[in-house]
């Protein structure tokens, strides 16, 4: 009767300990099931409402004499009164800001709810009375000391610090290069990049800024020009990063091809350079319509074409700050980019918003390195 008393016991504390295990697993499931996932290193990216605030830095040369000019013999072509240049610098910088904020709202020309996908702040101006310090390489003695003049303004600070993800340098170019008989010539690149990924840009990519751990970008402006070549030298940077993505969706199906008229081609939605009826290069104020697809673009074929010509932006010159045909080009291609709650498809996938390659390709380039969004659609 004993031991019988003791595997009855023994059972009875059996049955307990596994009672009590089994609804420790249940509740256990039921709290894992309940709570948010532990996110991995990379989260599929499944939103397109995103946007960006984008930090600028801007800085200035002008090399001037004792009468406040801008002095002809370092610029070789400007020799205006100080006042004058900087006044411009000024207008082109404010201009500049609101032409970028407007180019990233997504179809925007026809929607005035829409919202930009980058938001751009000028975090600080610094001025130099000075020439553009030089470093020369072999092959180009008047090249800028880059690396220098952003270490000269501590430029990791701006960076790491402050959001800046742009550099804003106002200089001179010159005429032609002094081996084409010219006085004066600075060596300049429109584009510049820095970061883990290197320099992405349009320009010879020597990657010779300083690494700060995240990237930026520098644009060098003549302040011989106005908002249109601003944008422009903005616009190839860009073509760039698009193209470090994915280049086959960005310009073979994006911005199609480079001279439709002339060849006899179907327009997409152009490029920096060249509109959807363009007949050779900068044709942006062109008012001989283009069969293009670009106001119903489709990645995967070809929507419903429409007459595209440059009265789809004005065409035209009047004020070379706000108000012309390269300017106003410039500013609906990139509208028409896939932007901010776009509904575009490519390949099963939905479009990602494009401006998240500009405004956190670190992002982009290390986890998904895609036009699109990560997960399939459902069918």
């Amino acid at each position: 009767m004993e031991e019988t008393r003791r595997y009855n016991k023994g059972s009875i504390a059996l049955y307990i300990f596994k009672s009590i295990v089994l609804i420790s697993f249940g509740i256990a499931g039921f709290y894992y099931l309940t709570q948010p996932s532990v996110l991995p290193d990379h989260t599929p990216l499944t939103t397109i409402d995103t946007s960006y605030d984008m930090g600028v830095l801007v800085i200035k040369y002008f090399p001037i004499t004792v009468d406040r000019l801008i002095d002809i013999k370092v610029t070789g072509d400007v020799g205006e009164p100080y006042d004058v240049i900087k006044k411009r610098t000024d207008e082109v910088t404010g201009q500049l800001r609101l032409s970028l904020e407007k180019a990233s709202t997504y179809l925007g020309y026809r929607n005035p709810e829409a919202k930009p996908a980058l938001r751009y702040t000028i975090v600080d101006i610094k001025e130099h009375m000075q020439a553009v310090p030089i470093k020369a390489r072999d092959d180009k003695p008047t090249y800028p000391d880059y690396h220098g003049i952003l270490q000269s303004n501590n430029i990791c600070e701006y960076v790491q610090n402050r959001n800046v993800k742009e550099i804003w340098l106002w200089a001179y170019q010159g005429p032609p290069r002094p081996s084409d008989g010219a006085t004066a010539h600075l060596d300049i690149a429109e584009s510049k990049m820095s970061g883990p990924f290197g320099d992405i840009s349009n320009s010879y990519r020597y990657n010779d800024l300083p690494a700060c751990g995240k990237t930026y970008r520098l644009y060098t402006f003549n302040y011989q020009r106005y908002t249109a070549e601003a944008l422009e030298s903005w616009g190839h940077q860009i073509e760039a990063e698009m193209d470090a993505v994915d280049r086959g969706l960005f310009r073979e199906k994006f911005s199609g091809p480079i001279h439709p008229q002339a060849t006899n081609e179907i327009g997409r939605c152009g490029s920096t350079h060249n509109p959807p009826n363009a007949r050779n290069e900068y044709d942006r104020n062109n008012p001989t319509p283009q069969k293009s697809d670009c106001l119903d673009w489709n990645p995967d074929g070809m929507g419903n074409l429409s007459a595209i010509s440059c009265e789809q932006w004005g065409c035209g010159e009047s004020d070379p700050v706000r108000n012309n045909a390269h300017l106003n080009y410039q500013i609906w291609m990139f509208q028409n980019i896939p932007g901010r709650e776009n509904t575009k498809t490519y390949q099963g996938r939905q479009l990602r918003n494009w401006w998240d390659v500009h405004g956190d390709f670190d992002e982009v380039m290390k986890n998904s390195k895609r036009l699109t969004l990560d997960e399939l659609l459902l069918e």
